[in-house]
């Protein structure tokens, strides 16, 4: 199963049973794409290593395309690897930032992942 979401900004909480009941009968082999603007790699804090075991805690795995509020120097330090076709950097084992430009087989579709647009606010 695959849920898709928008900007997060480094705010998980959406991702908790309460307000996401349908993950009570999720497994890891089950996808939550966020789409944009993921935010939980930013600063290298205590509180984003928080947050992200969090989410590697979730019974689902969590994948993100970047947008245009990313730390585009940690997340392109990180190695690459490749994971249903396509190319990923792993953030946690089943935290993974899905990379621009490339094509992924998740549960039967095709995704192509294409990062975010110019930012009005930077």
């Amino acid at each position: 199963m695959v849920f898709i979401t928008g900007d997060t900004h480094g705010d998980f909480s959406r991702f908790s049973p309460d307000r996401f009941p349908e993950m009570k009968t999720m497994t890891k082999a089950d996808t939550v794409i966020i789409c944009g603007d993921f935010g939980g790699i930013f600063a290298d804090t205590p509180v984003e290593a928080r947050w992200l075991d969090w989410l590697e805690n979730r019974p689902f795995t969590t994948l993100f395309v970047d947008g245009n509020h990313e730390n585009f120097e940690k997340l392109n330090a990180l190695p690459v690897h490749i994971w249903h076709g396509g190319k990923v950097h792993y953030v946690r084992p089943h935290v993974i930032y899905l990379m621009r430009g490339q094509v992924f087989q998740i549960d039967g579709l095709t995704f192509f992942t294409m990062g975010g647009a110019a930012s009005h606010d930077i």
